[in-house]
């Protein structure tokens, strides 16, 4: 692959840690892994809530492991040794995060499943086609039967918000004692993220494999040549997905729809934003392309550095605005701050400092 299809893939990556910034904002403003959103949020915020998970909602992470499989496969000249301790570096600047500033974070999980992917790097790309065919397939059967077996409409199919786990989020997280907030993010990473590790191989490491597959076929090119075709492609995918998660909104969030939208739903969405971002990468302006593609040669130090500002303004031990502002407020904030830093960022570039990204690699000699 050419240099200059990295930058495009880096455009990829600047563009979708918005969307991770916006899936991180929720959780920054409300407790949205113990309620059912549909119990409880009410009128105007229910919609703005519909609409913000009908966009984003199990899309994010799945568009992050094509582009970080894409990614992975312009590295494959390099030893795949320097490759996976690159990642374990990254890793390592990344559970910092998650201790200190969110314990919700998808990026552990998708580190971790790159590095597995990394030792996949050298073989042939139809090996790399089987085993995403193959961990798809599970990924099919598994949650297909969660869906069977939790029955759409039954009576213990509707998710009722924890009261007890909400008073308990919100008076930690908009506590000012920060060394409880610690403790919390360990235990939330634990338990919703890590205690899901099996779930990565299914949720995670399949896109990563179908983005190094779709490196091979130089998707880039074939975009480029076929441009209105890709459109409809990407369109199909991103529509598809779509009316999935509408299903989850005519069910008020029901366990099985709410599994079929993520699950299925969202991979749709997540491949088909890939596609339209792709598309974008080529055809927009120069200088638009690079202010996004340093954005994401910049992802990781950008990244921490939003999680850190959003701390500071949610948290307790900052200005205390969780669970005490709307979603759209948190949206609006959340573009503020991504704009910020993506001029950062840019910056950064133009100037040639040295961020955590040049910290992270690491090179062994022969």
């Amino acid at each position: 692959m050419k240099t200059d299809y990295r930058q495009h893939i880096f455009f990829i990556i600047g563009a979708a840690i918005l969307l991770l910034a916006l899936y991180n904002g929720m959780r920054f403003s409300v407790p949205l892994d113990v309620i059912n959103p549909y119990e409880y949020f009410h009128g105007a915020e229910r919609t703005n809530f519909q609409i913000m998970n009908m966009f984003i909602g199990g899309a994010v992470v799945p568009l992050i492991s094509i582009a970080a499989g894409y990614l992975l496969m312009t590295f494959r000249a390099h030893r795949p040794l320097n490759v996976i301790l690159t990642l374990v570096v990254m890793l390592f600047f990344i559970m910092i995060s998650t201790v200190f500033l969110f314990g919700f974070d998808a990026l552990p999980g998708i580190i971790i499943m790159s590095i597995i992917a990394a030792l996949f790097l050298r073989l042939d790309w139809k090996i790399i086609l089987a085993s995403f065919g193959f961990l798809f397939a599970l990924h099919l059967v598994f949650n297909g039967l969660i869906i069977l077996w939790s029955g759409f409409g039954s009576p213990g199919d509707i998710i009722y918000s924890s009261i007890q786990q909400v008073n308990r989020f919100s008076s930690v997280f908009g506590g000012s004692d920060y060394f409880a907030i610690i403790g919390l993010n360990i235990e939330v990473f634990m338990t919703y993220q890590l205690g899901s590790w099996f779930m990565w191989t299914l949720s995670i490491l399949p896109w990563i494999f179908l983005g190094m597959v779709l490196h091979h076929f130089s998707t880039g090119g074939l975009i480029r040549n076929n441009a209105g075709m890709m459109t409809a492609v990407a369109a199909a995918l991103i529509l598809g997905g779509i009316m999935i998660k509408i299903i989850e909104i005519l069910s008020l969030g029901s366990f099985a729809a709410t599994t079929f939208a993520i699950y299925f739903g969202g991979p749709l969405l997540g491949a088909g934003y890939f596609m339209a971002l792709l598309l974008l990468s080529l055809f927009l302006p120069e200088k638009v392309r690079a202010l996004f593609a340093a954005a994401g040669e910049k992802g990781l130090t950008l990244y921490i550095a939003f999680n850190f500002v959003m701390v500071v303004l949610f948290y307790g031990s900052g200005f205390g605005l969780f669970g005490e502002v709307s979603i759209m407020t948190t949206v609006t904030i959340v573009l503020a701050v991504y704009a910020l830093l993506l001029v950062a960022a840019f910056i950064l570039k133009r100037q040639e400092i040295k961020t955590l990204e040049q910290l992270s690699v690491v090179n062994i000699k022969k």
